[in-house]
C-alpha cells in the first residue's frame, strides 16, 4: 500500500518526506517522536442511523464535538467506527487511520471533513496505513489528494 501512496504523491507533484518511528496510537504518543510537527487527528466516524462513514481530519490537540460536527454535516448523531469497520473501509487497525486510507477500495463511499486551519499548514504528517511511519505533506496537498481519490469532502471550522 505504501508504494501506491508514494506513487500518488509523485503523480500529483506533492513534495513529501518520510520518518520512521516506533508504533504510535495517539497524538500524545506521536509527539514523543515527532516534536516539530503539527499534530493531526484522523478519526473514522459513522452516522448512527444511515451508517455513512466520515473521515475527520483535524488538529491533534483539539477535542471533537461530535454533535456540532454532525449538525454541520447534516447528520443526526455520530459514533466512532469499530475496528472491523476500519479494517473493511481502510484496511487498517486502530491507530493507523489517515487520509491515505482513502486509497483502499473499501473507502469508496467514505465522506471526508477537513478542519480548514489544516489546509494552511506548512507540513502535516499522516501514517501510510502503518503507524510505525509518518509521511509529511503540505496542508495544501489535502485537497489535491481528495480530488484525485474522488471522495466527497467538506472543509469545516471545528474551532
Amino acid at each position: 500500500m505504501k508504494e501506491n501512496i508514494l506513487q500518488l504523491l509523485e503523480e500529483l507533484g506533492i513534495e513529501y518526506r518520510e520518518v520512521a518511528h516506533p508504533a504510535v496510537f495517539t497524538v500524545e504518543e506521536s509527539n514523543k517522536y515527532l516534536q516539530d510537527k503539527v499534530p493531526v487527528k484522523n478519526l473514522l466516524l459513522e452516522d448512527t442511523k444511515t451508517r455513512q462513514k466520515i473521515l475527520v481530519i483535524m488538529p491533534g490537540e483539539q477535542k471533537l464535538d461530535m454533535k456540532i460536527l454532525a449538525t454541520k454535516l447534516g447528520y443526526k448523531k455520530f459514533q466512532f467506527a469499530k475496528p472491523e469497520v476500519l479494517q473493511q473501509s481502510f484496511g487498517v487497525a486502530p491507530g493507523a487511520v489517515s487520509i491515505f486510507g482513502l486509497l483502499h477500495p473499501g473507502s469508496k463511499n467514505v465522506e471526508v471533513a477537513v478542519e480548514k486551519s489544516l489546509l494552511q499548514a506548512n507540513e502535516l504528517g499522516f501514517h501510510p496505513n502503518d503507524n510505525t511511519e509518518t509521511i509529511f505533506i503540505p496542508g495544501s496537498a489535502i485537497k489535491k489528494i481528495l480530488q484525485s481519490t474522488q471522495h466527497h469532502y467538506k472543509v469545516v471550522d471545528l474551532s
